[in-house]
């Protein structure tokens, strides 16, 4: 995903045998001091994952620039994903391609999960035992994972105040992605919340930004409206002027008519 840098001692926290991380997975991060694990579980329906990026639904993401868009090999039941571990600290957390997919002679070194499981185990790591890129890495494969509403469990990572800022943002970023109703209403308490951190609640602003016009434009009018923050509301201000929506249209009139109640 990103290049890593040397050691990040202080924005670090060492896996021991007595962290909350759980299960024969975790045990053999712990027990390893250099050397990379593989995962296995199964992959959501509607996702593809492919050598030269990743499908869901209309949407692409690419891990290589330039040219035409040739998917190459793709899978679309299991994801594999690396998590590398240097100094008894995991460093790099990465999908794997499915060219580089363990062949079937190696297949019993890759630790297969149940999908629940692998959000755990993610999400844990991205709460601690990691350095804070890798933390943030682990969050996306956790999305992948055909397991319920994982999108609850990464509103509760952004709500935790322990955990990283740039974690917490990248959370809020993917529960923006996800396709359930209620997200909206999450992302919505999140960008009113008078106790939270100001760049985690314009993380939530932009999440909310991302979503279909006809379930984040009313959120995003009344953060406008009714946000205690300066920035807040000139951040939801700003996506709005983004649409076309007649809803958003009358939101301005009205506040350059002071009509704004």
């Amino acid at each position: 995903m990103r290049a890593r840098t040397a050691l990040l001692a202080a924005a670090t926290v060492v896996l021991v045998p007595g962290a909350t991380l759980s299960g024969q997975v975790a045990q053999r991060v712990v027990d390893t001091n250099d050397g990379t694990i593989r995962i296995a579980y199964d992959l959501k329906p509607g996702v593809e994952i492919c050598d030269r990026g990743i499908r869901s639904g209309g949407d692409r993401m690419t891990w290589r620039s330039g040219g035409r868009y040739d998917p190459g090999v793709c899978v679309t039941d299991v994801v594999e994903v690396d998590i590398e571990v240097r100094r008894g600290i995991v460093h790099d957390i990465e999908v794997v391609r499915p060219s580089e997919a363990a062949p079937s002679d190696l297949r019993g070194q890759v630790e297969h999960l149940e999908a629940e499981e692998a959000v755990d185990f993610l999400l844990e790591l991205a709460r601690r035992g990691a350095t804070t890129e890798a933390a943030e890495d682990a969050v996306f494969p956790a999305t992948l994972a055909d397991a319920d509403e994982t999108w609850r469990r990464l509103v509760e990572l952004a709500r935790d105040a322990t955990v990283n800022r740039s974690v917490r943002k990248n959370a809020l970023f993917w529960v923006g992605q996800e396709a359930a109703d209620a997200v909206t209403e999450e992302l919505s308490d999140v960008a009113l919340a008078d106790d939270e951190e100001q760049e985690v609640r314009e993380a939530a602003i932009f999440a909310l930004s991302q979503r279909p016009a006809n379930q984040a434009i009313g959120s995003l009018i009344e953060i406008a409206r009714s946000a205690e923050q300066a920035e807040s509301r000139k951040s939801a201000m700003f996506w709005l002027a983004q649409t076309e929506d007649e809803r958003v249209v009358a939101f301005f009139e009205d506040i350059l008519l002071g009509r704004n109640r």
